[in-house]
């Protein structure tokens, strides 16, 4: 294991009523900015407002460079409820030979515990090489909705594929079950990506996570349905249930904001219909 060059501890708590950061580490160039609150409005008639916590994660430095470890560990008490984002796309720069930047992530959920993770996307530099880990532990009647956009480099200036290799594993337990397993390696300069049955002519890739217990094919249904009446984006969009306690959305396109449009869409769609929630109007 590389040795840590940016670290983020952080662990949450429901106290007098109210969820809080009670615990929280951050090594340079990784901080946690100031927590700021949000009132939902549920969808329950006669329900009172659920307080939920927002949390901005920063990164000081320009991005991931050659040889670079971060660690971010997330730790949410019972009934704790949490919304954690970060400020800017992730940057992974040009990686020396042998020297890839890496980042290992863990989220912990206790029981009736919500976390919304919704960070900027990720841009990998023309001869960037990252290897991405999440380990998630979710307990009884918690939930968690995450998202990742993955860019194929700075397009403007014509890098597209030009990075060096990609790999993203995501492990899900639910208690001590492993209920989800992904492993996605990623190398332009020996892949055939643009052929059919690949990545066609698409360039971005996005995933929206949702596991909950309380997952039915109802949900799933409901989320197709309404991603089908999405306009003004030119985006594939491919939805389905995991094997227990989850449901992946999957979008395709050629540009990060588009993705973020139909992931954001899918995001509102299950807070109204699985957490009975209106829509988190998130501000940047």
């Amino acid at each position: 294991m590389p040795s840590v060059t940016g670290e983020i501890k952080a662990e949450f708590a429901v106290r007098s009523g109210l969820t809080q950061l009670v615990r929280k580490y951050h090594a340079s160039p990784l901080k946690i900015a100031k927590t700021f609150r949000y009132e939902n409005e549920t969808l329950i008639q006669g329900a009172h407002p659920m307080d939920q916590l927002g949390v901005y994660m920063m990164d000081c430095s320009p991005g991931l460079m050659s040889g670079d470890h971060y660690e971010i560990s997330v730790r949410l008490g019972e009934g704790a409820r949490v919304f954690l984002t970060n400020q800017s796309f992730t940057k992974v720069h040009p990686s020396e030979a042998g020297h890839g930047s890496t980042q290992r992530q863990t989220l912990h959920l206790e029981a009736d515990a919500m976390l919304e993770y919704i960070p900027e996307p990720l841009m990998l530099y023309k001869d960037a090489s990252l290897a991405a880990e999440m380990d998630v532990h979710l307990a009884a009647g918690s939930a968690l909705i995450f998202s990742d956009i993955c860019c194929p480099g700075r397009t403007q200036r014509g890098e597209i594929f030009q990075y060096s290799r990609y790999m993203n594993r995501m492990k899900v337990w639910h208690g001590k079950e492993l209920i989800f397993y992904q492993n996605q390696r990623i190398e332009p300069q020996i892949m055939q990506l643009s052929a059919p049955g690949c990545w066609g002519r698409e360039t971005h890739l996005g995933n929206l996570y949702i596991f909950s217990d309380r997952l039915k094919q109802r949900h799933l249904d409901e989320v197709l349905e309404s991603l089908e009446e999405l306009e003004g984006v030119e985006v594939r969009i491919g939805a389905s249930l995991t094997h227990k306690y989850g449901l992946v959305v999957t979008v395709m396109g050629r540009h990060a904001w588009e993705l973020q449009l139909a992931l954001t869409k899918a995001w509102q769609d299950i807070r109204r219909s699985l957490l009975a929630l209106t829509p988190l109007m998130v501000n940047k």
